[in-house]
């Protein structure tokens, strides 16, 4: 396993910033303008580490507040690779085959954001893992306790050697805390992207649901909109407890856009 702890910094903008992804308008959630990550194993030991700073092409100016948390200046930002350059950089040093982790799932969507906006490969990586989801398991949540980094570093009793909120830094604590984890069971147990899905639609005990799972009995097969290709999988009729509502749900994969959920009516 090629597994790689990350944490990005990014920047926004006063304004938000939107831009079309195969046909469809996103905001843009921020531009990446630094990058740390610790390829470690699967007891959390450090193996290498990687650290860029990026200069954004669109939130070019620094906010106040992303440089008040990061003690980043805009000399910083004007000082760092072009994101194209910095981002494949990174790519290269992590590998196809990488397994990306992070405290979280607020750095993927803004990775892959960034790839598709400067004409890289946004299917990459095409696995991840929440370290979140894995600490739980072991050290389930108290009343009134944070799921921070930092607090979380504070609860192990991790000594804060070095500030947070700079991205090889966070890289580097979330790889002790990895340290204080049953990881290799973690990362084996963790589930595939459908049954996140699955779970996110129908809760993880499907308690109070009437599901009935329907294969293949579609009129009609939908499409990823701007996308030719018809999407495959299964459909999840759901009935939630209290309530009246019924709706069909499909866990629909596209090869090129990936797993998604298609609601019909």
């Amino acid at each position: 396993m090629n597994l790689i702890v990350f944490d990005l910094e990014w920047n926004i903008g006063y304004q938000p910033k939107t831009f079309l992804y195969h046909g469809t308008e996103l905001t843009l959630r921020g531009e990446i303008i630094q990058i740390g990550a610790a390829r470690i194993n699967d007891r959390g030991d450090v193996l290498d580490t990687f650290e860029v700073n990026l200069k954004p092409h669109i939130f070019r100016k620094l906010q106040h507040h992303i440089a008040k948390v990061t003690g980043l200046s805009q000399g910083d930002l004007d000082a760092g690779l072009p994101m194209k350059e910095g981002l494949q950089k990174f790519l290269d040093w992590a590998g196809d085959d990488a397994e990306l982790a992070e405290w979280g799932l607020d750095d993927v969507p803004v990775l892959k954001q960034n790839l598709f906006l400067v004409g890289l490969d946004e299917n990459w990586p095409n696995r991840w893992y929440d370290l979140q989801r894995i600490f739980l398991q072991a050290y389930p949540r108290k009343e009134g306790v944070g799921l921070t980094l930092e607090s979380v570093v504070d609860r192990l009793g991790i000594p804060k050697e070095e500030p947070f909120h700079n991205a090889l830094d966070d890289a580097l604590y979330t790889a002790r805390v990895c340290r204080k984890l049953p990881l290799a069971e973690g990362l084996a147990t963790y589930p595939t992207e459908e049954e996140l899905l699955t779970e996110a639609l129908l809760g993880a005990e499907n308690t109070g649901r009437d599901v009935q799972l329907f294969m293949n009995r579609m009129a009609t097969t939908p499409q990823v909109p701007g996308c030719i290709r018809p999407l495959t999988s299964a459909a999840h009729r759901c009935n939630k407890s209290g309530s009246s509502a019924t709706g069909l749900l499909y866990l629909a994969a596209c090869p090129y856009a990936g797993t998604g959920i298609c609601a019909l009516s």
